[in-house]
């Protein structure tokens, strides 16, 4: 077998070592949401209720932001009361596990994109399709690419509370100068190899950084593929002509001058760093994202353009990537409540102000609209952005295996043997296919 899938197996092997014995209370859960709606049309919903909630959390800021929240929504509803737990996030999916093994799970449950597929198969999350039915979580009108990833076999176990995307930035000012014309959504990677030539031409600057595991992944969506497959044991793609080709005209760009050298890549340090928010190159896709446009402008004391990764104007590249879920434990006594609740966390303008998207931008188009005025000019225009990669995006690919760290770096290591010219694009693909 070879070592990339490997890898992969030998990882998801040990997460599901994990989660056994965590398969409690789906039954359970389908009891108590039908019993919670017979007592509900007895006015159990006004009856006092306290409900447990769990999530991780990194900073006091984040405890901060989430306690705002629950104070705005235990005003709106006295009668319930909200009990929260946070944990580091290295500690958190054990706490989960632990207390999956114990039938002692909260109420509402954070979820990361990378873990809510195995909270699903261990019978964690109950569906939450019919309180988006009667709309007690109300998602009329939001674009179903902000639900995806938050379903399974057509059903939606988990509520995306905030958006982000990749996103390459680009120097206004710069490429007005050299005659550049901003990226459409139309835009294509023979364009983008012109524009780094003409900033070359015009200005005497590298165009761009060479490309990274971000952009491959959004070049073999473009390619109706994907990194890894739907159980998440190997790589998603057989065919490496899209390897091959992916790094080859980076090597083209590389000999003709037009990006940085990688061994000036390899001195970047920070977000701050690098050759874009330091002004010195006319386009920055050095893996961003969307959130750290304020990063950017900082640095650079002026507003940034924002384009979408060139070749996705036919919405097969890019998604939209969730900051976290919100989900019901399938053992909840109080689904209803605890749905209530992810209502008034997702879209909620007063909740939506007092988070002021600090864990990604809102997307559902009621409160995108009602935010305009609250938002500053740099959150404007991420939300604008997104708005159009909304409008050009298919759905995310399957999470990264708990070994997506090891393939991320050993992706990175392979295309550096490549660009140093150490081995050919064909030997590299095989490499990274065999480990």
């Amino acid at each position: 077998m070879k070592k990339a899938t490997k890898l992969i197996a030998l990882a998801a092997m040990s997460l599901t070592l994990v989660l056994s014995g965590c398969g409690n209370g789906s039954g359970n859960g389908n009891g108590n949401s039908a019993s919670t709606k017979n007592e509900s049309k007895q006015g159990e919903s006004q009856k006092n209720v306290t409900l447990r909630m769990s999530y991780w959390a990194g900073s006091q800021l984040t405890v901060d932001k989430n306690n705002a929240v629950i104070e705005l929504f235990q005003q709106k509803y006295p009668h319930i009361k909200i009990e929260a737990e946070y944990y580091s996030a290295d500690a958190y999916n054990d706490k989960i596990n632990v207390q999956a093994a114990s039938n002692s799970l909260p109420d509402i449950i954070r979820v990361d994109y990378t873990q809510i597929k195995n909270y699903v198969n261990k019978g964690l999350l109950m569906p939450l399709d019919d309180y988006i039915k009667d709309q007690t979580i109300n998602m009329e009108g939001v674009a179903e690419v902000n639900m995806k990833g938050g379903m399974m076999d057509g059903k939606t176990y988990g509520i995306n509370i905030g958006n982000n995307a990749l996103v390459m930035f680009y120097d206004q000012d710069k490429l007005a100068e050299a005659g550049i014309e901003p990226p459409t959504p139309d835009y294509t990677w023979e364009q983008y190899e012109a524009d780094l030539r003409t900033a070359k031409d015009k200005l005497g600057i590298y165009g761009d950084t060479h490309l990274a595991r971000e952009h491959f992944e959004v070049w073999l969506r473009q390619h109706g593929k994907k990194l890894y497959n739907d159980d998440q044991t190997a790589l998603g793609y057989e065919d490496d002509q899209p390897f091959i080709q992916f790094m080859e005209q980076q090597i083209r760009w590389q000999k003709d001058g037009l990006i940085t050298p990688t061994s000036v890549e390899l001195e970047i340090r920070g977000l701050e760093d690098g050759p874009f928010p330091k002004g010195q190159s006319a386009f920055g896709g050095y893996s961003y994202w969307s959130n750290q446009a304020d990063i950017m402008e900082t640095q650079l004391g002026k507003a940034v353009g924002m384009a979408m990764y060139p070749g996705s104007g036919d919405g097969k590249g890019m998604y939209m990537k969730p900051s976290f879920f919100h989900g019901v434990w399938s053992g909840s006594k109080h689904p209803k409540e605890a749905a209530m609740f992810i209502e008034f966390f997702t879209n909620n303008i007063d909740a939506a102000k007092s988070l002021n998207a600090y864990f990604g931008m809102p997307y559902h188009p009621n409160l995108v609209a009602e935010m305009q005025s609250t938002f500053s000019e740099t959150q404007k225009r991420v939300s604008s952005y997104l708005q159009m990669v909304e409008q050009h995006s298919s759905e995310i690919d399957p999470p990264a295996p708990v070994a997506g760290m090891e393939i991320s770096k050993l992706f990175t290591n392979i295309a550096s043997e490549i660009f140093f010219e150490q081995i050919t694009p064909e030997a590299g693909a095989a490499k990274f296919r065999e480990g």
